[in-house]
C-alpha cells in the first residue's frame, strides 16, 4: 500500500515567524512549498493582501502565467470560478466564539461548527483539489501549506483525505507580535489599536490555536517557539525532521527565494538575508510597562 503524500501546514499569528519557516523547509528535496495557499483565490481576484507585489506568484510572474501555477489555475479556478475559494471564512469578533474561549470542549465544538458551513466546505473541496493538482505536478512528498489561519488549519486537518496532514505551531512572544503589527499597520496606513488592545487580541487568536492544537492527534502536531527557530535553527529542524520523516538536511543560513512559487508572505522575504533573532521589538514598550507586564502574563497562560 503507498503511503500518502503529507502536508505540514504551518499555524501561528501573523508575524510570528511562519514566512521564514516555510523558506527553511522548502531547501528540502521532499518539499514543495506553497506559502499561504489560502490566499490564492485573492490573489487571481486581485483582492486583499498581495497589492505590494500586484498579487503575483514569488518567481514574479501572474498565476495564469507561472510556468507551475498556470495549469492548476485552468483547471480549478478557470474551469469553475463561482465554486473556487480557498479562504475559510470566520468572524473574528464572533460573541459565540469568544465566550466559549476559555471552555476546551465547547469551544472545539464552536470551532467544528464554523469549517462544517456550507461556504466552508466549497473551500475544502477546492484546497482538496488543488493539494492533489499541487503533490502531482511537484512530484514532492511534502507540501508546506503556511496559510497560519487556526480555522483552516482544523479544515485542512479534518476534511482533506487525500493526505496525512500534520501541523506545526509556531509560537512567538506576544509582545513581539503586537509591535509588528503595530508597524505594519502604520505602514499600510490602517486604523492602529492600543497596544492593550492588540495583546488580547493575539491572545485570542493564540487560544484558537492552542483549541486546534489539542484537537489533533499528538503524532500529527508540533510545536515550535519563533524565538528559538531564529536562534537555533538547525536544532528546531531536527524536531520537525524526527516528527514527520522528513530526511534531515543542513539548515540555511539565509533566508531566500530560489525558484520558489509560494504564494503572498512577509514583502521581506524577497531579500535575501542572514537567519538571525532580533530583540528591538522591546524598545517599544519603555513607555508602556503596563503593556510589557500584561503581555508577560498572557504569554504564560
Amino acid at each position: 500500500m503507498n503511503k500518502k503524500p503529507t502536508i505540514i501546514y504551518v499555524m501561528s499569528d501573523k508575524r510570528s515567524g511562519s514566512t521564514l519557516l516555510e523558506n527553511m523547509l522548502s531547501k528540502s528535496a521532499e518539499c514543495f512549498s506553497v506559502g499561504e495557499l489560502a490566499l490564492l483565490d485573492g490573489h487571481l481576484k486581485k483582492e486583499g493582501p498581495g497589492e505590494k507585489w500586484n498579487w503575483h506568484c514569488a518567481c514574479g510572474s501572474p498565476f495564469t502565467e507561472c510556468v507551475f501555477w498556470s495549469s492548476i489555475v485552468k483547471e480549478t479556478y478557470q474551469q469553475n470560478p463561482q465554486d473556487f475559494a480557498t479562504n475559510i471564512h470566520w468572524n473574528f469578533k464572533s460573541k459565540g466564539l469568544v465566550m466559549n474561549a476559555f471552555s476546551s470542549a465547547s469551544f472545539a465544538k464552536k470551532l467544528l461548527a464554523v469549517i462544517e458551513k456550507p461556504a466552508n466546505k466549497k473551500v475544502t473541496a477546492t484546497l482538496e483539489q488543488l493539494y492533489s493538482l499541487i503533490n502531482q505536478k511537484s512530484g514532492k512528498t511534502f507540501i508546506i501549506d503556511s496559510s497560519k489561519a487556526p480555522f483552516q488549519a482544523l479544515a485542512v486537518y479534518k476534511k482533506i483525505t487525500g493526505f496525512d496532514v500534520k501541523i506545526i505551531w509556531l509560537k512567538r512572544d506576544l509582545r513581539a507580535i503586537v509591535t509588528s503589527k503595530m508597524k505594519w499597520k502604520s505602514v499600510n496606513r490602517k486604523k492602529e489599536k492600543s497596544m492593550l488592545k492588540l495583546l488580547m487580541d493575539v491572545f485570542y487568536l493564540k487560544k484558537l490555536c492552542y483549541t486546534v492544537f489539542k484537537m489533533a492527534k499528538p503524532q500529527d502536531v508540533l510545536e515550535l517557539q519563533y524565538e528559538d527557530l531564529a536562534q537555533h535553527p538547525q536544532q528546531e529542524l531536527d524536531k520537525i525532521f524526527s516528527k514527520f520523516g522528513l530526511t534531515p538536511y543542513k539548515a540555511p543560513e539565509f533566508m531566500e527565494l530560489a525558484e520558489d512559487h509560494t504564494i503572498a508572505g512577509t514583502p521581506g522575504r524577497f531579500t535575501k538575508r542572514p537567519i538571525q533573532y532580533d530583540e528591538s521589538w522591546k524598545k517599544q514598550y519603555k513607555n508602556n510597562k503596563l503593556a510589557y507586564r500584561v503581555g508577560g502574563i498572557l504569554n504564560s497562560l
